[in-house]
């Protein structure tokens, strides 16, 4: 019976110490395993965030990039090691947080990173927080380029995460769809202290695709200064006519390939850093300057809508020609003024020119010329224009990844549906010389110009050369036309004996091109708009590479005194001549 008593407490007393040694086990050796369950905090998830894409130049120049960045965040409350991360951070005391963590430090300095993750490490109210910041280690014109932004409600409701960033503008915007990324997805495993003891990633965040834009990275840089110099020479249009100073000169630059329609640089003034709207803190009082600037620095007038003065005559010219309106060697008498209609139309010069043909009035811009060329049928030729103009480029998108606005180009039909009126064959006269309501974009006529000294063959424009591996295919059409060779040999004479002779005459690189000023509704004489477009090189057995170029300065003042010295540089920055032409090698010590 003794027996039977003692085995029964032995059973019982196993029991007892398997049981002991159980709560043991889960009290003691998995405590913080099961105390986390009971907290509901065993295991979270987290989104990680895919590195933007990184855009490049043509040739591998890194344009805009990632960095990690780490800030320190205070929700309020007590916080262990108080002073020493104070003293850590030359701080006096953490800010005040209410409803939401704030800041302590934004991006702590990657040197202090290691011993706030220490102090840190475990407290609820004060953590170290990564992310993801847009850098741009050589940034182009801001208004081409764009910028990013922390995506907003709207954006976070479609799938973004709160901290993404988002591309808000110019190009960042426009390929913003390659560039983003797939977010990646991680269970991250964290104790009763907060801390973590391990994560586990269920899937890899997938980087957003790398692009390679056409731009020339120096050539856009020198387009980018061309324009800035060009204040100087707008200025002293101003002092020639009393007017006051400008303090930024406002206009825009293209230069193209003209046989794959690449664009090689695309330059906007005034500009901005996109690096403002990319770092944190975010100098609030430096991007309100920029948002409310009254010279409208966002704006990217590469693809916005001017009144293109004299280099709409090139229009003219092929409606003229290939219509019949008059042959390649029609003359009409290139007065100093006409009489038509009772009013008075004249010509920019205030004498007698002489005797032209098309080219020569091509290269002189004889407005008279024009005139009485457009008095053949003035009321059916503006609708022909407009047609022409839009085969030619005009007034529909040029295939650029960017948004665009696309030129007007005014209709008998616009007119009446708008004013009620008809159309008067004065007005005629007026676009035929690009004045009255017709528009154009800087990058519609590099298309336009392109169109010509390729013979007809069109290209489709584009920023972009790659896309990860995806090579951007050139796509070209055809535009109808016979006289293309009359219309170039004009744009020639320009050079060789017109309005661009004196500055490009002796040119190293023989060119041609058109000069434009075109007078602004309600502005003074000095706020016309100037132009020039101009192509290269004209010698077909000559090695360099095509160019064409546009250059556009807002009420900048003549094309001769403004735009064309700033179209000369960028040649000059392309083909290397000049103050561009590379320097010889020094010679080796000792040598």
């Amino acid at each position: 019976m003794a027996n039977r008593a003692f085995g029964l407490l032995t059973v019982i007393y196993i029991v007892l110490a398997l049981f002991a040694g159980r709560l043991w086990w889960l009290q003691v050796v998995q405590y913080d395993q099961y105390a986390t369950r009971s907290q509901g905090n065993y295991l979270k998830t987290e989104a990680v965030l895919a590195p933007r894409g990184r855009i490049f130049d043509r040739n591998g120049k890194l344009i805009a990039a990632n960095r990690l960045a780490v800030d320190l965040m205070y929700k309020g409350g007590q916080v262990l090691y108080l002073d020493r991360i104070l003293s850590l951070l030359k701080l006096s005391a953490l800010p005040e947080a209410k409803d939401e963590p704030v800041s302590v430090m934004t991006n702590v300095p990657l040197a202090l990173v290691p011993t706030l993750a220490e102090l840190t490490s475990g407290q609820e109210n004060i953590y170290l927080v990564e992310r993801l910041e847009r850098t741009y280690p050589r940034p182009i014109s801001g208004p081409v380029l764009g910028y990013v932004l922390l995506a907003n409600q709207r954006q976070v409701d479609k799938g973004y995460d709160p901290t993404e960033q988002v591309g808000v503008a110019g190009i960042e915007r426009a390929l913003e769809a390659d560039l983003r990324g797939v977010r990646g997805v991680q269970i991250v495993e964290v104790n009763a202290k907060r801390e973590r003891i391990r994560q586990l990633t269920l899937r890899e965040p997938v980087p957003g695709r790398d692009v390679y834009l056409t731009l020339d990275y120096d050539l856009q840089k020198a387009a980018e200064r061309a324009l800035e110099e060009g204040l100087q020479d707008v200025n002293r249009g101003r002092a020639r006519f009393g007017l006051p100073s400008e303090t930024e000169a406002k206009g825009a630059i293209v230069a193209v390939d003209p046989a794959t329609g690449e664009v090689l640089a695309m330059a906007s003034a005034p500009s901005f850093d996109p690096t403002l709207f990319a770092k944190r803190p975010r100098p609030q009082a430096e991007i309100a300057k920029v948002m409310t600037d009254k010279n409208l620095r966002l704006l990217n007038r590469a693809v916005q809508p001017y009144t293109p003065g004299s280099t709409f005559k090139l229009v003219s010219s092929s409606l003229f020609l290939e219509k019949a309106y008059l042959g390649a060697d029609t003359v009409f008498r290139c007065a100093p003024y006409i009489y038509y209609g009772g009013r008075l139309f004249k010509n920019w010069a205030s004498y007698d020119m002489g005797n032209m043909t098309v080219r020569e009035a091509i290269a002189q811009s004889c407005n008279t010329w024009y005139y009485q060329a457009a008095q053949t049928d003035p009321r059916k030729m503006v609708d022909e224009l407009a047609a022409r103009a839009r085969e030619l480029g005009i007034g529909r998108p040029t295939g650029l990844e960017v948004s665009e606005q696309q030129g007007f180009l005014p209709t008998v039909a616009w007119k009446r549906a708008t004013y009620d009126q008809p159309w008067y064959p004065g007005e005629s006269l007026s676009i035929a010389i690009g004045q009255g309501a017709v528009q154009v974009t800087p990058v519609e006529l590099a298309r336009m110009l392109a169109t010509i000294i390729m013979s007809g063959r069109q290209p489709e424009f584009h920023l972009v050369k790659k896309i990860g591996n995806r090579e951007t295919t050139p796509k070209t059409t055809l535009v109808p036309g016979e006289y293309w060779k009359v219309l170039q040999e004009g744009m020639r004479k320009t050079v060789t004996w017109g309005t661009a002779k004196f500055r490009l005459g002796d040119f190293p690189v023989p060119t041609a091109g058109k000069t434009g000023t075109a007078e602004t509704p309600g502005k003074r004489l000095g706020y016309e708009h100037a132009w020039y477009m101009g192509y290269g090189p004209t010698d077909p057995g000559d090695p360099r590479p095509p160019l064409v170029v546009v250059v556009f300065f807002e009420n900048g003042g003549g094309g001769f005194d403004v735009a064309l010295p700033a179209a000369k540089k960028v040649m000059s920055a392309y083909w290397k001549v000049g103050e561009y032409a590379p320097k010889p090698t020094p010679p080796a010590p000792g040598q």
